[in-house]
């Protein structure tokens, strides 16, 4: 068996010839919990004659780790002991190897560190992101929390925890505040957790490199986005569709629009109702009770305010007035998809501009129809015109009548000046002909407000509020559909 005073000398003294007294602190990290113990026996010469100090006998633990026994003529037994002061210069035995030391376990650390990347989506929910680490004997040895949210796209957690030999590995668990947390191709979930493995080499440089930093990805909680698509059309909605508990819910309004009902706002009641024709639905706010038709029906889910607007769970209103409504996950968003209402296009294949297939080259269509003394304006497309606005008016004397045909509304002007009256604005769609106000005085009021008959000398008249709204809201190039 090796003496340990003998062999502390020589470990040390090599260490000096070779590295210097500070490279022995830093860049040899032997064992050192028998180095303390064999350093403070060196400390009292004294005891060095007395006290048995012995290495153990593995070749892990050996400090010299050559192999030798007490037999070993390396360091004789008989050697004088020699303590080393800064100037000495000591000559090392060949068979001590300083220039590869055993990093994999020997090198200790205190600290773990991890960095994680977080997945982005459109709508994040605020949320702390909580890890705990374990030891190999299963000791919860830290946790920490951050926070995560809109702005985030990664978070770091440093981790002082007891010292260890690096190879040691540790348990990561997710407590909460992600969906997941992915290492590699392993994925955990709340409660779940994986092992990182420490680790330390020397690369082709001979640099050494510590492996206590790990790099995770991570999954923020986060509303899953909604896109509604109404007769094959995405929509832009503003609020945005929600998840509510399992349930998609939509703006009613919007949605309601866009599959061609009309919507009216009841306060007294704080409903609203859906209708188109005759028919009609009413949602109650706060409640799953509601009117379809005249029945009552209760919906999945309340009607309910988010964000200032009213909300309805999407399937029913639009399964009521018979469109198709299809939900495809795509993991990341939902599509919610809705086709088009043949209750709608009945009641609208009703309308003669849709059944006559009456075009224009602006989202505006005016029917002016002469029996009747009607201006209605339609908002659409071609074959789906959806009525927005009806109004009186009165047409050309008999001797002077109003054209029939299709024409462009092609002049807008202020008014045209007569000595007695004026008449504006003006919508000019042929040559003199034009839909414009009644007859008003300069100063105010109606020099002749009459409508309902054959008065004019050819042109449309309104009144006052019905032509400005149409001048206001109708852009030039419309189409003007003139009829018997």
């Amino acid at each position: 068996m090796i003496n340990l005073k003998k062999a502390a000398v020589g470990c040390l003294a090599a260490a000096v010839c070779v590295f210097g007294t500070a490279a022995l602190a830093s860049e040899i990290t032997y064992d050192a919990d028998k180095y303390i113990a064999a350093q403070a026996h060196m400390d009292k010469p004294e005891q060095a004659e007395t006290e048995d100090y012995r290495i153990a006998d593995t070749e892990a633990d050996n400090l010299l780790a050559d192999g030798t026994n007490e037999d070993d003529p390396g360091i004789p037994e008989t050697d004088p002991i020699n303590y080393i002061d800064e100037n000495s210069t000591i000559t090392l035995p060949q068979d001590i190897n300083l220039e590869q030391p055993h990093y994999d376990i020997s090198f200790y650390s205190e600290s773990l560190d991890f960095s994680v990347d977080i997945v982005q989506h459109e709508y994040f929910i605020d949320s702390m992101a909580k890890l705990e680490v374990y030891n190999s004997s299963g000791a919860l040895v830290a946790s920490d929390e951050k926070w995560v949210g809109g702005i985030t796209d990664n978070i770091t957690y440093h981790f002082d925890v007891p010292q260890y030999r690096l190879g040691e590995s540790f348990k990561v668990r997710l407590v909460d505040g992600l969906n997941y947390l992915k290492y590699y191709d392993t994925v955990i979930h709340p409660g779940e957790s994986f092992t990182v493995d420490t680790y330390a080499y020397t690369d082709n440089n001979g640099s050494f490199v510590a492996g206590n930093s790990f790099n995770f990805e991570g999954d923020a909680k986060h509303e899953k986005e909604i896109c509604v698509y109404v007769n094959d059309e995405l929509m832009e909605l503003s609020p945005r569709a929600r998840l509510v508990e399992g349930y998609t819910m939509i703006p009613i309004r919007q949605v309601a629009e866009a599959i061609g009902l009309d919507v009216y706002y009841d306060k007294d009641y704080d409903s609203v109702v859906c209708s188109v024709g005759d028919k009609e639905i009413i949602f109650n706010a706060g409640t799953t009770y509601c009117t379809f038709f005249g029945e009552t029906y209760y919906t999945a889910y309340p009607t309910s305010y988010i964000d200032g607007s009213l909300y309805i769970p999407a399937r029913p209103m639009a399964e009521a007035f018979g469109c198709t409504v299809d939900a495809l996950d795509f993991g990341d968003h939902l599509d919610v998809v809705i086709g088009q209402s043949p209750i709608v296009e009945e009641y609208r294949s009703q309308e003669p501009v849709n059944r006559e297939g009456i075009a224009s080259s602006t989202p505006y269509l005016i029917w002016v129809s002469k029996p009747e003394y009607k201006v209605r304006v339609y908002l659409g497309e071609q074959y789906n015109w959806k009525l927005i606005k009806t109004f009186d008016c009165a047409l050309g004397a008999w001797d002077t009548p109003t054209i029939t045909g299709q024409f462009e509304y092609i002049e807008k002007l202020r008014s045209w000046d007569y000595p007695e009256y004026y008449v504006g604005p003006v919508m000019r769609f042929y040559n003199g002909y034009a839909l414009h106000s009644t007859l008003l005085y300069y100063g105010g009021g109606e020099y002749d407000g009459r409508v309902g008959v054959n008065i004019s000398h050819g042109c449309v008249r309104l009144h006052p509020d019905d032509i400005n709204w149409m001048a206001d809201m109708v852009p030039l190039g419309t189409k003007i559909y003139i009829t018997e």
